[in-house]
């Protein structure tokens, strides 16, 4: 049986990464890859059998946590074993870079698969669909995220999530500042929004401040009026999802978070997750 082989994702793999991906309608680009790659240049992977290009996976790092996304296998390749092979070695990955515990989002049919390997549950997310609409935020507070708040918006995510994302928050401030919100209450940061073209999150809040983390949202839907926008939502966060249900977002699908080690220190401040990749 031939042998498989997994290398390093390169700019050579792009186009084929996009079109597997497209193949699950994922709506992903070359550019989506090109980030990834960028942020994570030794964790993304291509996995071949018999010469030829079959499965992905991608991975990213923040400090002692670590993410897997993308796995995917081409459809004529399935039950073959790639799909745990391309697992194993994004953890074998994650694990030589001190790495302790690792996340990911399954979809719900694959929980088995994830289970297996030893992954646990943690909290479902509904993903959500929608089109940007303008609406009044009503919150004076609110203000467009400028580069003297990036050390605020990185120590007040790292609090919540208990990791330093730095790295992913300041390359989606530099690449879409238009989309980053912040509010503060007696000049103390409660809250912050980013977002990266159609991809909404994250949406990082103090659980009390729930109208807050909703005008967030409206600031950032206001600059994507009329264009298609996606949100992954904690299914505990009922508040976000009847707005967002209130302005026609409809659910996608849905996911589950999975960690194969320690749950991380998690203050409750998720509203809605950076991206299924990214975590």
């Amino acid at each position: 049986m031939e042998k498989i082989v997994v290398k390093h994702m390169t700019i050579e793999d792009f186009d084929f990464a996009v079109k597997l991906t497209d193949t699950m309608n994922w709506d992903y680009t070359e550019e989506d890859f090109e980030f990834m790659t960028d942020l994570e240049p030794k964790g993304c992977f291509i996995a071949s059998k018999n010469g030829e290009r079959v499965g992905i996976t991608t991975t990213i790092r923040f400090d002692s946590l670590g993410w897997i996304g993308n796995v995917i296998v081409n459809q004529n390749y399935r039950l073959m074993g790639i799909g745990s092979n391309l697992v194993k070695h994004a953890m074998d990955y994650l694990r030589s870079q001190s790495v302790r515990t690792i996340g990911l989002y399954s979809y719900m049919d694959t929980i088995p698969f994830y289970e297996k390997i030893g992954f646990k549950s943690n909290t479902r997310f509904i993903r959500l669909v929608g089109i940007g609409v303008a609406g009044d935020l009503g919150v004076n507070a609110i203000r467009k995220m400028e580069e003297k708040d990036l050390r605020y918006v990185i120590e007040f995510d790292r609090l919540c999530t208990g990791v330093s994302r730095q790295k992913l928050l300041r390359r989606i401030f530099m690449e879409s500042r238009d989309l980053c919100y912040t509010i503060f209450e007696r000049k103390r940061l409660v809250g912050f929004i980013m977002a990266r073209s159609a991809q909404i999150g994250p949406l990082v809040c103090r659980p009390d401040f729930e109208e807050e983390s909703i005008n967030l949202l409206r600031a950032v839907l206001n600059n994507l009026v009329g264009l298609k926008v996606y949100i992954g939502v904690p299914e505990k966060r009922q508040h976000v999802l009847e707005f967002l249900k209130n302005l026609s977002f409809r659910e996608h699908f849905q996911v589950a978070r999975m960690y194969y080690g320690d749950y991380p220190k998690d203050k409750n401040c998720t509203m809605a997750m950076e991206s299924l990749e990214r975590g």
